[in-house]
C-alpha cells in the first residue's frame, strides 16, 4: 500500500502584526520530510504503524510557516500548488495521510484553509481513496474537512499524544483500504472560544488533574469510546480563538463505523456534556491583574513561584516582545526573577558590549507596539550564547508525562543574552524566537533553585515542565494578541453568540 503525506502546520494569530506575505517559509519535501520527523510526533507514530502493516511512505511535502500571522492567499497557492504537483509524479496512491494542525488561516477565498488543502488533494487522487488526517488539539473545523478525511485530533492539553494519534490514523487507513471499516464522521461546533489556561486535561498532581473540568469530560469521553461498539474514535477540541475564521471554537468529532445516526448521537451527548461544563472551563484557572500576581509573588515565603503571561504567549504566535511584566517587577521591587523577552536588539547590543558591560537601552516592543510600549532599562551583560539547546522534558508535545529520553529533541531559539537588571532580575532575550520549558532556562544558565519568581510566556505549554517544580501559579491579565479578554481583538468573522463574550443564551447540540 503506497501512502502520500503531506503536511501543512500552521496555528495563526490574525491578530498578529507579523504576517506570512512572502512564499519564504520552511518547505520540507521527499524524503527530508521524513528525515526531519520526531520518531515520538504524529508523523513517527503513523510512519511506524503504516511500515508495520506493510505500508510504503511516499513523502511528498511538510510546510511550516515561521511567522504567526495571517497567510496570504498567493503563498498558500504557491505551497499547495508545488506540493501538488510533487503528488501528480508519484501517482497512483492508495491512501493519503494529511498532518496538519488545524488552525490555519488564509486570507479569501480559502478561509477553509485545511479544507481547502484537502479538497485539492482529493482532485488530483480521485475520491474513492482513503484519507485521514491529525490534527492538534487546538483546531478549528468545517464539516468538508472531517468528511473528507477521517480526523484524528490529539485529546490531551497540555499535549502528549501526538505519537500515538498517528498510530491510530494508521491502524484507521489500513482497515478502510481493506474494506473493514466504513467511517462515517459528525461533528459539531459549540460556542465556547477557550480559554486554553481552563482546557487542560491532565495534571501532574492527581488531586489538581480531578478538579479540572476537560479532565472530567475526558474521562466521560474515553469511557464513551471504549465501551460504544461500532465507535471509532471520539474527541473533544478546544478550538482556538485567535484565528478569525468564521468556524471558531470549541468542537465535538465523533467517527463510527457506517453509522451516521450513532456518530450523530454520541456528538450531541458529548457536546451537551461540554456546554454544561462551559462556566468551569472559565472559572477553573482565574486571572489576575500584573501587579498583583507580583504582588502575590513576592510574599511567597518559599518555593518558585511561576508568573504566566498570558496575553503574549509564542504558542500562540504572538510576538514575545512584551516587557509588561518586567516593568512591574521592577517598579514594585522584586527580585530573583527570571523573565523571557524576544528582542533582537538588545541581542545584537549585548554581542557588541561582551559580557560583563554594562548596557542602557530600551527593551522590548521591538516588534509589535500597539499593546505595550519599550522599557528603559539598564543591566549587566551575564552571558551571549547561540541558542541551541536541548529539550529533555518533561515538556509539551512529544511524549507523556514521564521523562523519555528517546524523545529527546533539539531546539534553537537564535542567538541569546542574559542581561541582569534591578535586583538579581535576570532578563533571557532572544531572537527570533523564545522558550518556555525549564530546559530553555537551564541553557541559558538559569539556576531556578536561585529564584524567587520566573516569568513565562504561555498559556498552557509551561505545565508540562514546571508544574511539579514550582510553588504556586498565577495567571496573568497581560496585554497582548493572546489576551483572554476576547472583545478586545478585532475580529471580522467571529460568530456570535459566544460564550464567555456573550453569556444570556443558552444552546443545544
Amino acid at each position: 500500500m503506497r501512502i502520500a503525506l503531506l503536511g501543512f502546520m500552521h496555528e495563526t494569530n490574525s491578530f498578529s502584526v507579523e504576517e506570512n506575505d512572502q512564499p519564504s517559509q520552511k518547505l520540507l519535501e521527499g524524503d527530508e520530510v521524513l528525515a526531519e520527523a520526531h520518531p515520538r510526533s504524529f508523523i513517527g507514530g503513523f510512519v511506524e504503524e503504516a511500515r508495520r502493516r506493510g505500508g510504503t511512505i511516499v513523502p511528498i511535502g511538510n510546510i511550516f510557516l515561521r511567522r504567526g500571522g495571517t497567510i496570504h492567499a498567493h503563498v498558500f497557492e504557491h505551497y499547495r500548488d508545488r506540493m501538488l504537483a510533487r503528488l501528480r509524479q508519484v501517482l497512483p496512491v492508495d491512501g493519503v495521510y494529511f498532518q496538519l494542525h488545524g488552525a490555519a488561516a488564509v486570507q479569501e477565498p480559502y478561509l477553509d484553509a485545511e479544507a481547502s488543502l484537502i479538497r485539492a488533494v482529493r482532485e488530483v487522487v480521485g475520491h474513492g481513496v482513503p484519507c485521514v488526517s491529525t490534527y492538534d488539539f487546538h483546531s478549528n473545523y468545517v464539516d468538508e474537512e472531517v468528511q473528507a478525511s477521517v480526523p484524528f485530533p490529539q485529546n490531551t492539553n497540555p499535549h502528549i499524544d501526538g505519537y500515538e494519534r498517528g498510530i491510530e490514523a494508521a491502524e484507521c487507513l489500513f482497515r478502510m483500504a481493506a474494506g473493514e471499516i466504513r467511517p462515517v464522521t459528525r461533528l459539531i461546533h459549540i460556542p465556547i472560544i477557550g480559554p486554553n489556561i481552563g482546557q487542560s486535561t491532565w495534571a501532574h498532581d492527581p488531586a489538581e488533574e480531578q478538579r479540572l473540568p476537560m479532565y472530567q469530560l475526558n474521562v466521560l469521553r474515553e469511557e464513551l469510546e471504549r465501551t460504544t461498539p461500532g465507535l471509532i474514535n471520539l474527541t473533544i477540541q478546544g478550538g482556538y480563538g485567535y484565528s478569525d475564521v468564521p468556524y471558531l471554537g470549541m468542537s465535538v468529532i465523533a467517527t463510527t463505523d457506517g453509522d451516521p445516526a450513532l456518530a450523530d448521537r454520541i456528538a450531541k451527548q458529548m457536546a451537551a456534556a461540554v456546554w454544561a461544563k462551559r462556566e468551569d472551563i472559565r472559572t477553573v484557572r482565574p486571572q489576575v491583574s500584573i501587579d498583583e500576581g507580583v504582588r502575590r509573588a513576592m510574599a511567597q515565603d518559599e518555593g518558585l513561584v511561576c508568573l504566566v503571561d498570558l496575553g503574549d504567549d509564542p504558542g500562540s504566535f504572538c510576538s514575545a516582545d512584551s516587557p509588561a511584566v518586567l516593568e512591574a517587577l521592577l517598579r514594585l521591587g522584586a527580585r530573583d526573577a527570571a523573565v523571557t523577552i524576544r528582542d533582537e536588539n538588545v541581542v545584537k547590543a549585548a554581542m557588541q558590549a561582551g559580557v560583563g558591560a554594562e548596557l542602557t537601552m530600551d527593551v522590548g516592543a521591538s516588534v509589535d507596539q500597539r499593546l505595550y510600549k519599550p522599557l528603559r532599562v539598564t543591566g549587566r551583560v551575564r552571558l551571549i550564547d547561540d541558542g541551541n539547546y536541548m529539550i529533555c522534558g518533561p515538556t509539551h508535545g512529544g511524549w507523556g508525562r514521564e521523562v523519555n529520553r528517546a524523545a529527546w529533541r533539539e531546539a534553537s531559539v537564535g542567538p541569546r543574552a542574559v542581561v541582569r537588571v534591578g535586583n538579581k532580575i535576570d532578563v533571557i532575550f532572544s531572537g527570533p524566537r523564545t522558550g518556555k520549558d525549564r530546559d530553555f532556562f537551564k541553557s541559558a544558565g538559569i539556576v531556578l533553585d536561585e529564584k524567587r519568581i520566573l516569568v513565562v510566556k504561555s498559556n498552557q505549554a509551561h505545565r508540562a515542565s514546571f508544574d511539579t517544580i514550582v510553588a504556586q501559579t498565577y495567571n496573568l491579565d497581560s496585554p497582548g494578541t493572546s489576551t483572554v479578554n476576547y472583545l478586545s481583538l478585532p475580529f471580522k468573522h467571529l460568530p456570535r453568540p459566544m460564550y464567555p463574550i456573550d453569556r444570556d443564551f443558552d444552546w443545544q447540540p
